[in-house]
């Protein structure tokens, strides 16, 4: 018999001629019509999810090609180079500063450069508090929105004037005294460093902290021409070069201070009044002609 006919097995089902290449062959061939097709069913059914999860692997594959295509001309190509920075905001810190800080920027990748780094090259520049960082693409670019710490009083010590913020970091030295800041005297400073916070010998730091955060809140900062903090049981402010403010110790300071306001406020002192407000006793504000 030729050898042919041997894979060629005849089952009852509709008349149709199936060979053994539709389904794997079989030892068994007792098998009935009805399960011989269940096993032709099935073993096409594994044959279409062959099919199946081989166009999945080549649709991976195609997708992975391009990602690292794309990969490659946002991080490795000139595409997007930084081109231009712009920065709003400033007003101590002048346009020359920024841009000479930021120099080093002009031509790295947009994507590769991150906003920590940008951050940080600003916030070298002691009156940068906060850098407000904003990414373009078309064209590549960088927006800057920069908050700075105010001055808020002029710290004199060992014949030096230190500008400092309200939580006492040092911005600047000075010459001479600005006249529109307070003048800090009574103190002696154990170190300031441009760019950190201002060390204040005797524990005097936390109580000027307080009352300058605060004369910043109520909007009196301007108007103190000076603190004295010699004794912190007998501590003075100088307002306006015509009222001397007896705050007592420091504690409830922040008190003392809101209730200063409230008195100076009042329809019951005038604004060119002279004399001395005793705020010593924690609670009252005695004007003393």
């Amino acid at each position: 018999m030729d050898k042919k006919k041997n894979n060629i097995r005849l089952v009852k089902n509709g008349g149709r001629r199936v060979t053994g290449g539709e389904y794997p062959p079989s030892d068994d061939s007792n098998l009935s019509g009805s399960e011989l097709l269940k096993r032709k069913i099935s073993y096409q059914k594994r044959q279409k999810e062959r099919r199946m999860q081989k166009k999945r692997r080549q649709t991976v594959m195609v997708i992975v090609a391009l990602i690292i295509i794309v990969l490659i001309l946002l991080f490795l190509t000139p595409i997007f180079n930084i081109r231009t920075i712009s920065v709003d905001g400033n007003e101590a810190v002048s346009d020359e500063q920024i841009v000479e800080r930021l120099k080093p920027l002009i031509g790295q990748n947009l994507l590769r450069t991150s906003d920590g780094k940008i951050e940080n090259m600003l916030k070298e520049i002691p009156y940068v508090k906060d850098v407000g960082v904003q990414k373009k693409l078309f064209p590549p670019s960088v927006e800057l929105t920069v908050t700075e710490y105010a001055p808020a009083a002029v710290i004199r010590s060992g014949g030096k004037n230190y500008v400092i913020s309200s939580n006492l970091r040092v911005l600047d030295e000075l010459q001479i005294s600005q006249g529109s800041l307070p003048i800090i005297t009574g103190v002696e400073i154990e170190r300031a460093d441009i760019g950190y916070d201002c060390e204040i010998k005797s524990g005097k730091g936390d109580t000027l902290r307080i009352m300058l955060q605060t004369l910043e809140k109520t909007e009196l900062i301007h108007s103190v021409a000076e603190i004295n903090l010699m004794s912190l049981t007998a501590i003075t402010m100088n307002y306006d070069d015509r009222i001397t403010v007896q705050c007592g110790s420091q504690l409830d300071m922040e008190m003392k201070i809101r209730m200063f306001r409230e008195a100076i406020m009042s329809e019951q002192l005038s604004q060119n009044v002279r004399g001395t407000i005793d705020l010593s006793e924690t609670g009252n504000a005695i004007y003393i002609p």
